[in-house]
């Protein structure tokens, strides 16, 4: 599709290789290692925190039974979702992202310069305890939809937010939310003893040493 597309609204060219190249990556990176990371840093919670997992085991057994689930399913799926954006929160796949000031603009007393690059760090912001007590605990449960729409506006942007908010957001959860169930309606992971956790963060959040894990059948 990239190497057959055209500019329809301006010269009706299409993508150089480079551009080609650029493409194919940005959807690796945004839209398939930022789940990726977000699938393992959940279930590295649901090793450490058993009642949660047993929680989490309750409601695919509830709503599907013993088959798949599907899209129809989110909306009853919502512990699954709950502990995924706790997960999230804590360690945030994208964990810090940048923008470029357009013109000399004021935050507060200080003065930022037209074309300076502003960071906002997800990684600091979802552990302030001015916005989450108990901040490093992994609790789904602070995430009703009473507490949720409580919460200050970008307190919580794990996929971006204003107008250049992630594009592929919406996809993002429900292949989050569908995938967790799915494996949590078979199989539970044991972090394997002695494996060393720590995060590396590059362009995404990652475990620096990997994260090995024993598949355990329910």
């Amino acid at each position: 599709m990239f190497l057959i597309a055209q500019d329809e609204e301006g010269d009706g060219g299409g993508m150089s290789d480079l551009q080609v190249r650029d493409e194919v990556m940005t959807i690796f990176l945004a839209g398939h290692e930022t789940v990726a990371n977000a699938l393992t840093w959940t279930f590295y919670f649901l090793s450490q925190n058993q009642d949660v997992e047993r929680k989490l085991h309750e409601e695919p057994d509830f709503v599907l039974g013993n088959r798949l689930p599907t899209f129809e399913d989110l909306e009853q799926l919502n512990y699954t979702r709950m502990l995924l954006t706790e997960s999230m929160r804590i360690y945030p796949p994208v964990w810090s992202t940048a923008r470029r000031a357009i013109n000399d603009y004021m935050v507060l007393n200080y003065d930022v310069p037209a074309r300076s690059a502003i960071f906002f760090c997800q990684y600091i912001i979802h552990r302030d305890p001015r916005f989450y007590p108990d901040t490093l605990d992994f609790k789904p449960g602070r995430w009703t939809p009473k507490q949720e729409n409580s919460l200050r506006q970008y307190s919580y942007f794990p996929i971006g937010g204003g107008p250049r908010r992630c594009i592929g957001e919406q996809f993002a959860w429900m292949e989050g939310i569908l995938v967790i169930a799915t494996i949590a309606s078979k199989w539970k992971f044991r972090l394997v003893p002695g494996h060393k956790v720590d995060i590396k963060p590059m362009i995404t959040l990652r475990p620096k040493h990997g994260m090995n894990m024993i598949i355990v059948k329910r």
